[in-house]
């Protein structure tokens, strides 16, 4: 292969799945140097859904339900499993942002990961709130896209409100106060083209609460008319469907409405779908959305007494697929026992 043309050598990289070509980085320097290139990482984008509640972590092809992959030496490697718990902030750029809260050391690092590379950065440990509320965060870029910023929030009298700039290493000087008129559903922000989303409760009813990052300006989101707010369902979900944020909302027990937010706030319902749990031999099941892709495919997880599955339901043509049964064995912890969402919520890695 010594003589083969570099552009030559590119292309048959690039065709290669991601395993084997990690490992030929180390056949020599020049490889190496294609292989981490930038245009050969963008000349192969696969949308992967990134589950964290696997221990390791594991990926699901979004296009290949029954491809999946166990992300070696993620930053859980070091942790203790029977006191950690994950989840996931957000992902920019090609890297995931992990909060693993230990309730031995009563406290939080937020990581930077790269489940290509394998390579992990711990961003910032933080003490855990006096009060039992967590850290509410948000992952998001403030100027330009590598004006990186992660958001925290933190229930006192009010919210508190802070910002740490992954250029400087530090946080913001000052912190700010909002109104507590509202109560966070997410633990995670969704961002969407430099605003971050959440989904709050105020009094009976959900709503969405918006941040854009870099104004650092504070917004509230009109829901959808008609939209199902009510606590009595499960907590909407938030995504992004063709660069548009969009929410999932459950309507009945077994029913969806999934909506998309157009220019000045406006939403449109574009699909409506329900699941035969006969066909999933379940017949009594706790179902949540748990991951919206950008083609418009949603993870699902679908709780029965005896089981959990996992579905993919494409919205493209009104179907679903069941994700091959994940892995159970000794190497791999399943932590059910956090069923919530904050702890299911999944994310679209490319």
């Amino acid at each position: 292969m010594e003589n083969v043309a570099d552009d030559v050598l590119h292309n048959i990289l690039a065709r290669l799945p991601i395993k084997p070509l990690l490992r030929y980085r180390c056949v020599s320097k020049n490889w190496n140097h294609i292989i981490s290139y930038r245009c050969l990482i963008k000349s192969r984008p696969r949308q992967m859904i990134l589950l964290p509640f696997t221990w390791p972590l594991v990926a699901i092809d979004a296009n290949e339900p029954h491809h999946m992959v166990r992300l070696p030496h993620s930053p859980l490697d070091d942790e203790a499993k029977e006191w950690t718990q994950v989840f996931v902030v957000g992902t920019l750029n090609g890297i995931v942002l992990l909060a693993l809260t230990n309730y031995k050391s009563l406290s939080c690092k937020l990581i930077l990961y790269n489940p290509v590379t394998c390579a992990s950065k711990i961003a910032v440990v933080m003490s855990l709130p006096l009060r039992s509320r967590p850290y509410v965060f948000g992952f998001g870029y403030g100027a330009t896209k590598d004006d990186l910023k992660i958001v925290r929030f933190e229930l006192c009298d009010q919210y508190r409100f802070d910002v740490f700039d992954l250029r400087t290493s530090s946080w913001s000087v000052k912190p700010r106060y909002i109104v507590r008129n509202f109560s966070f559903q997410d633990d995670a922000g969704m961002h969407v083209n430099g605003v971050l989303y959440w989904v709050t409760l105020r009094a009976s009813y959900f709503g969405i609460f918006a941040l854009n990052v870099r104004k650092m300006v504070f917004s509230d989101i009109k829901p959808p008319d008609g939209f199902g707010f009510d606590k009595r369902i499960e907590v909407p979900v938030l995504g992004s469907i063709g660069g548009c944020l969009c929410v999932a909302n459950k309507v009945g027990s077994t029913r969806f409405d999934v909506w998309l937010m157009k220019e000045e706030c406006s939403w449109m319902k574009t699909h409506s779908f329900n699941f035969d749990l006969e066909r999933l031999d379940c017949f009594q099941a706790f179902i949540i959305p748990i991951c919206i892709s950008g083609n418009g495919k949603i993870l699902i997880m679908i709780r029965c007494s005896s089981s959990t599955q996992l579905v993919i339901y494409d919205t493209s043509n009104d179907s679903y697929n069941t994700v091959n049964a994940l892995p159970y064995d000794d190497d791999v912890n399943m932590n059910y026992k956090i069923v919530g969402f904050n702890y299911a919520r999944s994310i679209e890695y490319t």
